[in-house]
C-alpha cells in the first residue's frame, strides 16, 4: 500500500478499513467485548504522553476498556465517526495508521475538540489485521 500526497487521498487496505469501521461501530457501541475478541490483539501497548503501558493478556485489555468506557460514560459520550486517514504505511504484516476522528455526546452535539486523532499499528494475523499498539494524541476518555 502506498499513501498519496494529499490526506484525503490516502488509500488504506480494504481489510484495515473494514477493521476499523468494525472498531469505529463497536467503541460507540462500547462494546468492549468485540474490541477485544476482533479488534486489539495481546500483547497490546498503549503509548501516552506520561507513560507506556503494556497489556500481556485479554483480560487486561477487557479491563482497561471497562474502565475508558465507564469514565467516557460519565462525561456523557455517545459516539465517534471517523473523518479521515491522515498518516498510512504498510509492509507485509506490520502496518501503522493515523485516524482522525470526532466525538460527539449523547445529544449528538461534538464532544471537546472538533478534531482528534490517534495512531495505531497493526499486525496480520492469519489475514486479518489487529490493533496491537496505540498512541492517542488526546486523552482517551475526554
Amino acid at each position: 500500500m502506498f499513501a498519496c500526497d494529499s490526506k484525503s487521498d490516502l488509500e488504506v487496505d480494504n481489510t484495515i478499513e473494514q477493521t476499523f469501521s468494525n472498531y469505529v461501530e463497536y467503541w460507540s457501541e462500547g462494546d468492549f467485548d468485540k474490541i477485544v475478541n476482533e479488534i486489539y490483539g495481546v500483547p497490546f501497548v498503549l503509548y501516552t504522553q506520561e507513560s507506556t503501558m503494556v497489556m500481556n493478556t485479554e483480560k487486561e485489555v477487557k479491563d482497561f476498556l471497562i474502565s475508558a468506557f465507564e469514565t467516557l460514560d460519565s462525561n456523557n459520550y455517545g459516539y465517534s465517526i471517523r473523518n479521515k486517514w491522515e498518516h498510512f504505511k504498510s509492509d507485509k504484516n506490520l502496518s501503522i495508521i493515523e485516524m482522525n476522528f470526532t466525538r460527539y455526546l449523547k445529544d449528538s452535539t461534538i464532544m471537546g475538540a472538533n478534531e482528534r486523532s490517534a495512531s495505531y499499528i497493526l499486525r496480520k494475523y492469519n489475514g486479518n489485521h489487529k490493533i496491537v499498539g496505540m498512541i492517542p494524541h488526546t486523552p482517551i476518555s475526554e
